[in-house]
């Protein structure tokens, strides 16, 4: 964790997960600062981990997403930006490993299109 905390969560396309993060920081990095509109130095993340199903929360959401209650998305299938929000919140509230020690957790928000949609969240340290 870090000791001033920075919250992130943005999308971006890639082949890959870490490609789109990789990009859309490089991106990010060469914005000017601005000292009234903080945001995160997503250079200082270290790791970008998939979370690929909604298994991550164990039983804190087990009634919410799980593959024997009927749901409006199928299990392991791309999430839609208000559910992926949803579970980006809990997942670092319970501080989970995707997001924990710099740290990038990423859900599948789209898979049709040129490339994958992917919801970015977790902490870093201050830009500037």
């Amino acid at each position: 964790m870090h000791l001033d905390p920075m919250v992130f969560r943005f999308t971006a396309s890639g082949p890959s997960a870490d490609a789109a993060f990789t990009l859309h920081a490089t991106k990010d990095g060469n914005r000017p600062v601005d000292p009234f509109a903080r945001r995160a130095d997503l250079t200082k993340v270290g790791r970008v981990t998939v979370v690929r199903d909604r298994s991550a929360l164990g039983p804190v959401i087990a009634g919410y997403f799980n593959a024997s209650v009927p749901s409006p998305v199928p299990y392991g299938a791309a999430l839609d930006e208000d559910d992926a929000d949803w579970l980006a919140d809990r997942l670092m509230e319970d501080n989970a490993a995707c997001v924990r020690s710099g740290g990038a957790g990423a859900l599948l928000l789209e898979t049709t299109g040129p490339e994958p949609t992917w919801l970015f969240f977790g902490w870093s340290t201050p830009l500037g």
